[in-house]
């Protein structure tokens, strides 16, 4: 079993509990007897000490927006625009011309069907003024109609009044900014879990000392609002509730799972699942490590 990073294997195998003593606690992250962190854990690097030993340097937790709501807003915010802009040309370029052309079209009609009837009620040919007013009604049809495909069809009373409110507003100047504004919020607050304990949030600071319980009553509920499931709420020392939220933040379920994992270690890991929750394969490593220590240890 090797430990390896993103740029492939550079540790030998993993240290034993004889390496690193008993199980230590990092900002209540508790190190399994096989002397690695959690996974989630936040490493910034490893790297070697001269007698060979892996050290790990840990760095403090951070928060950012979540990937697939930023994604999501930000498609949404693009749809909404490109309706805005396609109302926009619709209310302001494409409706008005079609209704000069459907005028244009009815004069010119009107025009041609004047001068048929003329040349039939006198059985003479028309004289060279009215041919030629007769030829250029012909070709203002025929361009109008080579410009719509086909004979243009009259807009609705309604039309131009609809491309204003339902694509212009509703979805350029309303829908737009809806879906932008939520990653502006989110992209602006951080949520930090420092390496000592202390938890930095937009309501202010606050110490480990500070933080005098996590409730996680909601978190991964299975019943009652599911919205709610994605947030615990830290109660500091003055009685302030401090709501974290995994859904619109990303690495949230690492500060909420830091900090239950340290008020409530026998119920919560630091990757803030419950304990009962743990993976067959993670509940193997832990059984693995911990009976390679107790054979090391009466050895």
């Amino acid at each position: 079993m090797h430990w390896s990073d993103e740029h492939g294997d550079r540790s030998p195998d993993p240290l034993t509990a004889a390496d690193t003593g008993s199980r230590k606690i990092w900002n209540g992250f508790r190190i399994r007897q096989g002397g690695l962190p959690p996974k989630t854990a936040p490493i910034a690097l490893t790297h070697f000490k001269s007698n060979g030993s892996l050290q790990f340097i840990f760095m403090d937790i951070r928060t950012t927006i979540q990937p697939f709501v930023f994604f999501r807003n930000a498609i949404f915010a693009i749809l909404c625009l490109g309706f805005g802009l396609w109302g926009w040309y619709d209310y302001s370029v494409k409706i008005p011309n079609l209704e000069r052309d459907c005028a244009a079209i009815e004069i010119a009609k009107e025009e041609i069907k004047k001068f048929e009837t003329k040349e039939q009620t006198t059985n003479s040919a028309l004289d060279a003024s009215d041919k030629e007013q007769w030829n250029a009604a012909k070709k203002v049809v025929e361009q109008i109609t080579a410009r719509n495909s086909g004979a243009p069809i009259k807009p609705s009373a309604y039309d131009r009044q609809m491309q204003m409110w339902l694509y212009i507003i509703g979805c350029g100047v309303l829908g737009t900014p809806y879906f932008i504004w939520p990653i502006l919020q989110i992209a602006k607050k951080k949520y930090v879990l420092q390496e000592n304990g202390t938890l930095i949030t937009p309501e202010g600071t606050f110490s480990k000392a500070q933080i005098s319980e996590i409730d996680m009553s909601r978190w991964c509920a299975k019943e009652g609002d599911r919205r709610s499931t994605w947030t615990a709420t830290v109660v500091t020392s003055d009685g302030k509730r401090i709501v974290l939220d995994d859904h619109d933040f990303k690495n949230m379920h690492l500060i909420i799972g830091g900090i239950a994992h340290g008020f409530m270690p026998d119920i919560w890991t630091a990757e803030g699942k419950r304990i009962d929750e743990q993976t067959p394969n993670q509940e193997t490593v832990d059984s693995a490590n911990q009976s390679a220590s107790d054979s090391k240890s009466v050895s």
